[in-house]
């Protein structure tokens, strides 16, 4: 690996581990809300709900109030109890109205939980509480902060996970690249194999398929033999008349018989009527004729 290459490899890492530890980060501060009174809603004396099961873990919990009391009505004494799956109770507040605050709760277990509403005007239970106060009431649940350790370790195992997945793919890709090598040796690579596809029909080269290929060939070979004695002979083609032309001049230049060295002897002389080859080549062709005679 190149420097490079080992430089973008160490800053892809980096990026990765950093990008996911501040997703999980972020996730730590969602909340989950749930309203359970509003003022506009009739009071009961019990409110269920339910407490998340984050891998068994009891979370952080936090109960925001407002008690009014309803126009025209005197002070009543309020109390808000919370009920866990445990068995536990927890005094969200106890005391008279026209108040506003916030109650936090260690931690909830998981499981049934609820709010016990208790309404006393003149140290008697009041029939009808949201006919002298108003409550809201409402919850925030811290849902991932009992598993904060444990996100922050998944969160490092999926990015090594990624960082070792995409090194392999790119080992593995690297690899397929150099067994596969140039253009030009893929290209002969390809030709070699439809060479022995084509020698062996499809199938992997063997002896067999070779004699089998060889009888073949003999047999094809037989029978154009065959062929070429059954046919009839060929009509003579122009060039193989020009041949016929050509022997029978020839027999008639040996018509004339053998010749002398007279004509080579002594002082040569220049013809002028011969300028061209084709006025040689006339000179010589008339000479042939006068030989032949009539």
């Amino acid at each position: 690996m190149s420097a490079d290459n080992s430089r973008k490899s160490a800053i892809t890492t980096i990026i990765t581990f950093v990008l996911l530890n501040i997703i999980w980060t972020a996730a730590l501060n969602a909340s989950a809300d749930q309203y359970l009174i509003s003022p506009d809603s009739d009071i009961v004396t019990e409110y269920r709900f339910d407490g998340p099961d984050i891998l068994g873990k009891e979370i952080p919990f936090h109960v925001f109030y407002e008690i009014n009391e309803v126009d025209g009505m005197e002070s009543s004494e309020v109390l808000i109890e919370l009920v866990m799956s445990d068995g536990e109770e927890v005094v969200i507040y106890d005391g008279i109205s026209n108040v506003s605050s916030s109650e936090h709760v260690e931690s909830l277990p998981p499981g049934p939980s609820s709010f016990m509403i208790t309404i006393k005007q003149d140290g008697q239970i009041y029939p009808v509480p949201s006919d002298i106060v108003e409550i809201d009431l409402q919850t925030e649940m811290e849902l991932y902060t009992p598993i904060k350790i444990e996100g922050y370790l998944a969160a490092n195992l999926l990015a090594l996970a990624l960082i070792v997945t995409d090194r392999t793919i790119r080992s593995w890709a690297a690899s397929r690249r150099s067994k596969r090598g140039s253009p030009v040796v893929r290209k002969l690579r390809q030709e070699w194999k439809e060479v022995e596809k084509s020698i062996s029909g499809g199938d992997p080269v063997d002896v067999d398929d070779l004699l089998t290929d060889s009888i073949t060939a003999s047999n094809m070979l037989s029978k154009r033999r065959q062929w070429s004695v059954d046919e009839p002979e060929p009509e003579p083609e122009e060039g193989d008349q020009e041949m016929e032309d050509a022997d029978t001049e020839l027999e008639s230049l040996e018509e004339l018989g053998e010749g002398d060295e007279t004509g080579l002897q002594g002082k040569a002389t220049i013809d002028e009527d011969v300028n061209t080859i084709s006025d040689l080549w006339d000179k010589l062709g008339n000479r042939q004729e006068k030989r032949r005679g009539p």
